[in-house]
């Protein structure tokens, strides 16, 4: 098998991409990120259903733009059109008819499954964009599967401190538009506009919440230590305003119903986690965060 520092071939091959059959290389994933590359024996099997649903699934820290999934079996491409249709898998499946592509990684396996022959043995390489496999795992029981974590940990370790910057930046634009909304619920909650309030501020939810994850995911992957202590901040604060816009929302909602002894209740929660926010600054801007130790940051 392929080890970690060698550098992973090239392949090219009839695939399965976004519901119809074309061409895919290994080439074309290259240069934007990390690549995770799944090999797998075969489509519809338990096993493979459960690692590449597994795949589809893991968020990769949000960092879908950053990673570039590939899955290759022998498998026909018309086959992986039909499986990737049935479990809404959006990345390409690569037809290796001849076992070349899983030969030249050295984890195409004469028998397997039951003396099924030239078929991939189970395995995912994590490559970076010049093609350096710096993660290799295999195991020749079909049924097994890849440890998650350690696919995480070394999709962190390939990506550095650029990707945490770009997850910082897509955090802060998350964090802007549930602000804003934030800001319009405060605004309506001082009217007693209560219903106009509650939707303001369950509006403002979702984007706190893809905020606080990824700026996680920008601490998690960021070695320069301005990039982590901004995104320890930043996550800190979109929590805050996260609960506090949950707890105002439903505050409104009772005094709505004119049950103000409960409103008072959530109010009182939420004042107290908006005034800790109030108190600290807002999340640093993402241009010239990497390797700056005094970031300017954006106020109220």
């Amino acid at each position: 098998m392929l080890e970690t520092g060698a550098t992973a071939p090239t392949f090219e091959g009839p695939a399965a991409i976004d519901g119809e059959i074309r061409t895919a290389a290994l080439e074309e994933s290259m240069g934007d990120g990390v690549v995770l590359l799944v090999f797998y024996p075969a489509d519809f099997s338990p096993g493979c259903t459960e690692e590449l649903c597994s795949l589809r699934d893991l968020d990769l820290f949000g960092l879908q733009s950053d990673v570039s999934i590939i899955g290759v079996s022998t498998d026909t491409a018309f086959s992986h059109r039909e499986f990737a249709d049935r479990y809404d898998l959006s990345f390409p499946l690569v037809s290796d008819g001849d076992g070349s592509i899983a030969d030249s990684y050295g984890v195409l396996e004469d028998e397997l499954l039951g003396g099924h022959r030239n078929l991939a043995r189970r395995s995912i390489f994590v490559l970076d964009d010049e093609r350096t496999v710096h993660y290799a795992w295999s195991d020749e029981d079909p049924t097994s599967q890849p440890d998650l974590d350690a696919v995480r940990a070394a999709i962190e370790a390939v990506s550095g401190d650029d990707a945490a910057v770009e997850r910082y930046r897509i955090a802060t634009a998350h964090y802007r538009d549930g602000l804003e909304e934030y800001e319009r619920g405060r605004e309506a909650f001082a009217d007693d506009d209560w219903v106009t309030a509650a939707a303001a501020f369950d509006a403002a939810v979702d984007p706190l919440t893809d905020a606080l994850e990824s700026f996680d995911a920008a601490r998690r992957y960021g070695d320069d230590d301005a990039v982590e202590r901004a995104a320890d901040h930043a996550n800190e604060q979109a929590t805050d305003r996260r609960n506090a816009a949950k707890w105002y929302a439903m505050a409104a909602e009772h005094y709505g119903r004119g049950d103000d002894a409960a409103g008072d209740d959530y109010r009182g929660d939420a004042d107290r986690v908006h005034a800790s926010a109030a108190d600290r600054d807002e999340p640093a801007a993402p241009d010239g965060l990497l390797g700056t130790d005094d970031t300017e940051r954006s106020s109220d």
